[in-house]
């Protein structure tokens, strides 16, 4: 049974004031447990638990930012292809200079899209 036993032995300096304050706040936070050894193996073994969650929720995390940004960059991409659509059906109608000084005022209400642009929020949608 022996050799299925491992221990390791940790030795404050109490000249060393980090020392001395480690065992401290040990002996303070055992409290009740049985033994100190216990409450060092509790106290570890929770340590350790607590990085796996930690790093479980970072690679979480960097999973959903991930996902996130390519869900963005497709949307993106959507609406970039849906806009030169839209331009490309509109065509460049050519301006007559007539009617180049008749539009040199921006409307002061737009009804809506021209037809021709209607279906980029269909396709945007």
């Amino acid at each position: 049974m022996a050799e299925n036993q491992k221990s390791i032995f940790i030795r404050f300096n109490m000249d060393d004031r980090s020392d001395c304050e480690l065992y401290q706040r040990l002996m303070e936070e055992s409290g009740s447990a049985s033994s100190l050894t216990a409450y060092v193996k509790r106290v570890l073994e929770e340590y350790f638990s607590l990085n796996i969650k930690i790093a479980d929720r970072q690679e979480f995390h960097d999973q959903m930012l991930a996902v996130v940004r390519e869900e963005m960059q497709l949307q993106g991409m959507k609406l970039v292809g849906a806009l030169l659509a839209g331009i490309g059906a509109a065509g460049t109608p050519s301006i007559q200079s007539a009617t180049v000084s008749n539009m040199a005022e921006l409307p002061e209400v737009c009804d809506g899209l021209p037809e021709e642009l209607q279906g980029i929020l269909a396709y945007i949608g």
